[in-house]
């Protein structure tokens, strides 16, 4: 009998591409209230074509169903948390009927791609141009803890600079940015502590590492005011802004691993969320 994950015609199988999406973001590196891994599909089948996207929307289905992509590596998990049934007569459960239907394996790495080593809060440090990096929180399992990974980012600027550099440099590299800070002023800031997407429930972590700056992706009201009373400048980069960008950076890594599949990031997505 042949070997079921034989390739075929240089397409590797789902099951073949898994080690190399766990290379890049490590599962173990995701939150413990996290969905992540293959969560929809058959890991037999063969792929030809895989498609990122930061959310599985039915506008970002429709793209991968015209263009034939048979694997969608999606950032926020779809389903995120549990369900009882799939029917189209919820968004979610609509979503997922016409991916199985068209037979549409589904994976995320979510907060594993966050915290990996060239994961999507060490790209907004690098892009901030940062030294001395380490996590916010580093990760209780031994492996990684001895590579200092973890949970968020934290990082030094080799002489205090201005908030209106540091949106100078994300709004250069991340045109759909939606700046707002809590901090009126111009302030000087030296430490700045980095959570991609809802990160604000990370902010006594960034206070316990003397955080002057706290950039994520959204806030709420009260965590805002938190932030102001703490006397730490929290710069919200909007949702989308702060972690959409990286999904390109994963197809060109997924891409260069994988020269006989044709990785993409979706090209129809967007928010101002």
């Amino acid at each position: 009998m042949a070997d079921p994950d034989a390739k075929s015609n240089g397409n590797p199988s789902v099951r073949e591409i898994l080690p190399h999406l766990n290379e890049i973001a490590p599962l173990e590196l995701a939150e413990s209230w996290d969905n992540v891994g293959l969560l929809v599909g058959d890991p037999t089948v063969r792929i030809k074509t895989l498609m990122t996207c930061l959310s599985l929307t039915s506008a970002v289905l429709e793209e991968a169903i015209r263009r034939g992509v048979k694997l969608i590596v999606v950032h926020h998990p779809i389903p995120f948390k549990p369900i009882d049934r799939i029917t189209t007569q919820t968004t979610t459960g609509k979503i997922l009927w016409d991916a199985i239907g068209h037979g549409i394996a589904i994976y995320s790495p979510h907060t594993a791609w966050d915290n990996a080593p060239q994961g999507i809060n060490r790209q907004l440090a690098q892009i901030l141009q940062l030294g001395n990096l380490r996590p916010l929180q580093v990760s209780s399992k031994p492996e990684f803890a001895k590579y200092e990974l973890g949970s968020g980012i934290v990082g030094d600027f080799a002489t205090p600079t201005k908030l209106s550099d540091l949106w100078a440099r994300l709004e250069s590299a991340i045109p759909e940015i939606r700046p707002k800070c809590t901090d009126p002023q111009d302030s000087h800031v030296v430490r700045v502590g980095i959570v991609c997407g809802s990160g604000a429930s990370l902010l006594p972590l960034a206070l316990k590492h003397q955080c002057e700056a706290f950039v994520t992706g959204e806030a709420t009201y009260h965590q805002s005011l938190e932030a102001q009373a703490q006397g730490v400048s929290m710069l919200l980069m909007g949702h989308f802004a702060s972690e959409r960008f990286a999904m390109h950076k994963l197809a060109t890594m997924l891409q260069e691993r994988m020269p006989n599949v044709e990785c993409f990031a979706s090209q129809t997505e967007q928010s101002d969320f």
